[in-house]
């Protein structure tokens, strides 16, 4: 279940909440808080019946809003599938005090902020961030969406155009396939089975019946005041954030409108006992079982579906997936929260990864899930496993750490329907109510006579396609016979309850110093090793983080050995599997990965039993297990990584290829999957050995740990790894330099009907100039560039502007995936718009500038939010080798220099006079007789890199 269980109790939590009453206009509410919090909140309800919170936060850089209207996809007409996504985009485009469509996402640019929304089955949600000075303004321009929107008729034509893109851009994403797939199997008259993003068909006008009119009608059916939320966050205090939510907020009509309930479940009996065969386009193998359950989110006190969810997802021994694992069936497997209509049902997800053998044993694997469903109607609900979910829950609440501004707000004000206002902040975490009664009704309800099974793969055989992304799919009934063996097998031996975990913290005090540092300090180097430390209790949390990097000359000199050195630390993670999964539910984790410069590992969490788990992950890369069997699955998963990167969306495809062009010792996929063929298991146990003779360290311990652990942190590593003196240090991957006035290109072949294009400028050099230089000009570009190719071309829904940094190297990039023009195309309006913007660039006023200027500052000096970001900002700074750890203050002084003569002096430097240059892109299927004839391509990415300087 790995990274699951979080995200499950944050997400059960949200959906499992008490519906309450609202509380008195105005008055303050008495909000629990964590110990941790040093927030000021205020709940309260405007007269037209919208719930209000606010938050004042003295210490924070960024203020932010989120607004989430009751209402989302599951509305949708049955004859307007995607009005309410529609409805979204059209609500950022003009509104009658600030009629300009783009004027709302210039003004957050210009002061530092960003801008989102996103719709759900019962939700949609605005959001924004911003400078705290700004945003009594950006509150007016937000609170407009809500009152007066214009709905623009010359927009709404253009936006269907930018749905419609979205749409295509994703109709090959293998999640968006699968779900369509699996839509077909449920109930027809659910919520959930509508097709929800929209399309020129769906969006059409037609005869007496416009779609602006629907819009309309949708709009002040369902954006009532009544039911919608609004959360902000900012420096200033909570009377003022009142009176400024009471001002711009009260307009918002309330029609009394009713919260929509849906009646029809998800699976009636009629789509239960049936299973669903999905053919994808990637390499997969996923297994799912769906049981649908009754409403739980009034039990948010209790949770109780966390009990047998976090079981039955369980990665330790006596767990499905370790069975599973031993058979050489499954290496994954998660159960969560599925999907679920709020306040009339909830269900249980479990997803499985299969094996190729896996693939053959699907029947099998399906029996031994419902023997350890079986094994737990048999057995008494355990209070002490409940324990240890609430003891571990009330750590989780108490030493909470914040989030950033947007993030807190977003998932605020969608809780904020479901909450008792007192509750709103530890709503996710409580666990307290031991309701076993409850616990075992649940359980009883997962039985074969109610699963929806889904297998999804390549090979299957199908007999049906589904309409929006023609999906191959076939839905059988479970045979009876079947249904008999699942409901009466004997149970597997090797199937049990889990042990107490031993890894749950009991010494949680915070330790102290002589002296507080500000940042890192180098405590020990030698010809071995360098390691860095920090006591950190600044966040009040018994927590450390660790990180090691264990370099070696050999671990990327080559494709071969880099996807060696990936397997090993694969190998290394199934290995330490079902020891360091306690761990994890204990807050403890941990994490094995491969790097350009050899291997990192690092460990975060309460800080009492790190050392414990460090030293089973140094045992176990010591002497790593490796099997032909347990190889051999490890190969395929990589081989399957590799082929499904061939068939991502063209935009991220195209986004990768040119880093990988830029950057050192970065091997494309087909260099990997070249030399992937002929590996085996005896290559790698050689190269493991081979891995561990060359071994540089540097180790930074930052949190809850003194000097002295770090020094035998430190210790024992050289010990067990029996480092050597005379090991070398492995330099960084450095970045290809691209020479003035010149062009490169990269085409790669995509089976995808879209052109996809990013052209990338790369600044003359990486000081920290340069680096301020690129930010602010990227800032400045990015919304005028969306407004007029997006917005008012309307040429694709993948699109965008920004500095993009390779490493400590600055450049700009422009990025679009179209389904309407091809490349050639696409590259000419490039450059039309960087031609055209330079006479905007030049009539910007001193005070435009300025805000652009002090946004990006803001943005650049926010204070980190948790121990873990803090800790991962200094270990990059140990990597770039800056060891006064204040790249960003730095960055944020040179950006507070820049002029505007100096501004127009880059843009015409970097994009049109001087331009060092590189193109990497696809034709797309819909322009394949389309390619450019004027530059020279990279065939050979070895020779480009080998014959180019490098900075």
């Amino acid at each position: 279940m790995n990274s699951y269980l979080k995200f499950l109790i944050l997400i059960a939590a949200l959906l499992c909440h008490a519906c309450t009453s609202t509380s008195p206009i105005m008055e303050k509410t008495n909000i629990i808080q964590s110990q941790n919090d040093n927030r000021h909140y205020q709940a309260f309800t405007l007269d037209n019946e919208l719930k209000v919170l606010i938050i004042s936060d003295p210490e924070t850089k960024k203020a932010a809003a989120s607004l989430d209207v009751f209402v989302g996809s599951a509305s949708d007409p049955d004859e307007r599938a995607g009005l309410a996504h529609f409805l979204e985009h059209m609500l950022f485009l003009g509104t009658e005090k600030y009629p300009d469509a783009d004027e709302y996402q210039t003004f957050i640019a210009q002061h530092g902020g960003s801008r989102n929304a996103y719709t759900a089955r019962e939700h949609t949600n605005y959001f924004f961030d911003i400078q705290n000075s700004s945003l009594e303004p950006t509150l007016d321009r937000f609170s407009q969406f809500f009152t007066a929107p214009l709905f623009n008729s010359e927009f709404v034509e253009r936006e269907k155009n930018a749905v419609n893109s979205e749409y295509l851009g994703k109709i090959k994403t293998d999640s968006r396939r699968s779900f369509a797939g699996l839509q077909q199997a449920f109930n027809p008259k659910s919520s959930y089975a509508k097709f929800s993003v929209g399309n020129l068909e769906t969006l059409a006008d037609r005869d007496n019946d416009l779609v602006r009119d629907d819009l309309l009608k949708f709009y002040k059916t369902h954006y009532s005041a009544n039911l919608m939320t609004l959360v902000v966050l900012a420096n200033e205090p909570l009377p003022i954030l009142k009176r400024w939510v009471t001002e711009k907020f009260s307009a918002i009509p309330d029609y009394g409108a009713e919260k929509k309930v849906f009646t029809e479940p998800l699976l009636s009996p009629a789509e239960m006992a049936r299973q669903i065969n999905i053919k994808s386009l990637q390499e997969k193998r996923e297994l799912s079982l769906m049981f649908i359950l009754p409403e739980t989110q009034s039990y948010y006190l209790a949770k109780p579906s966390i009990y047998f969810q976090s079981l039955l997802g369980h990665e330790g021994e006596g767990s499905i997936l370790a069975l599973l694992k031993e058979k050489g069936w499954a290496d994954e497997l998660a159960a969560s929260t599925g999907f679920s209509n709020n306040a009339q049902e909830s269900s249980l997800h479990l997803g499985i990864n299969l094996t190729h053998s896996g693939l053959e044993h699907t029947d099998e694997i399906i029996d031994i899930v419902f023997q350890y469903i079986r094994l737990l109607q048999n057995t008494d609900i355990q209070e002490w496993l409940f324990q240890e979910q609430s003891q571990m829950s009330t750590l989780q609440f108490r030493y909470q750490e914040q989030r950033d501004a947007s993030s807190t707000v977003t998932g605020l004000a969608k809780s904020l329907h479901y909450s008792a206002a007192q509750d709103i902040l530890r709503g996710p975490y409580v666990i307290e109510q031991f309701k076993p009664e409850l616990i075992k009704q649940l359980i009883s309800l997962l039985t074969p006579e109610r699963v929806l099974v889904s297998l999804n793969t390549q090979d299957l055989n199908t007999t049906k396609i589904e309409k929006n992304y023609q999906v191959d799919y076939q839905i059988s009934a479970i045979k009876p016979e079947l249904i008999q063996k699942w409901s009466h097998s004997a149970i597997n031996s090797a199937l049990t309850l889990p042990k107490a975990n031993p890894f749950i913290p009991d010494e949680l005090k915070l330790k102290t110093a002589a002296t507080n540092n500000t940042h890192p300090k180098l405590i020990q180097q030698d010809s071995k090793l360098e390691l860095w430390h920090q006591l950190d209790t600044n966040f009040n949390v018994p927590r450390s983080s660790l990180y090691i990097a264990l370099q070696s000359p050999i671990a990327n000199s080559t494709p071969r050995n880099s996807l060696l050195t990936s397997l090993l630390t694969g190998i290394i993670k199934k290995q330490l599997n079902s020891y360091a999964y306690p761990a994890h539910l204990a807050g403890l984790n941990y994490s094995v990965y491969a790097t350009e410069r050899g291997m990192s590992i690092s460990v975060s969490g309460y800080d009492q039993k790190q050392s414990v788990l460090l030293d089973r992950i140094i045992a176990a890369l010591n002497t790593p297990e490796i099997t032909e069997n347990r190889f051999n699955i490890l190969k395929a998963r990589f081989q399957q990584k590799l082929i499904n990167a061939q068939r991502q969306q063209p935009f991220h495809q195209v986004l990768a290829e040119l880093k990988r062009s830029l950057i050192e010792r970065r091997w494309t996929n087909e260099q990997k999957l070249a030399a992937l063929s002929s590996l085996t298991a005896q290559d790698l146990t050689l190269f493991a050995q081979d891995f561990l003779k060359q071994l540089h360290l540097s180790i930074l311990l930052q949190g809850n740990s003194t000097s002295t652990e770090a020094k035998n942190i430190a210790s024992m590593l050289n010990q067990q790894l029996k480092l050597s003196p005379d090991a070398p240090q492995v330099p960084a991957a450095r970045i290809i330099q691209l020479q003035e006035k010149t062009l490169s290109a990269r085409k790669l072949t995509i089976d995808n009907h879209d052109a996809t294009l990013a052209l990338y400028f790369q600044a003359p050099d990486k000081s920290i100039t340069s680096q301020a230089e690129a930010q602010l000009l990227g800032r400045i570009i990015s919304s005028a560039f969306f407004a007029d190719l997006r917005t008012r071309q309307q040429l694709g829904y993948n699109i965008g502007a920004a500095a993009l940094p390779m490493k400590d190297v600055p450049g700009i990039i422009f990025i679009l995936q179209s389904p309407v023009i091809s490349v050639t195309e696409i590259d000419a309006r490039f450059h039309e718009f960087m031609t055209s913007y330079l006479m905007q660039l030049q009539a910007i006023t001193a005070k435009e500038l300025e805000s652009y200027k002090a946004g990006l500052v803001t943005r650049l000096l926010e204070k980190d939010k948790s121990l873990q970001k803090r800790s991962y900002r200094n270990w990059l700074e140990i990597d770039r080798d800056n060891t006064n750890f204040d790249t960003k203050e730095r960055i944020a002084n040179a950006v507070s220099k820049i002029d505007k003569n100096r501004l127009i002096s880059i843009y015409k430097d970097w994009l049109i006079n001087n331009p060092r240059q590189l193109r990497s892109y696809a034709l797309g299927n819909k322009f394949i007789d389309h390619d450019f004839n004027d530059q020279l391509l990279i065939t050979n990415i070895d020779e480009f890199k080998r014959t180019h300087e490098k900075l």
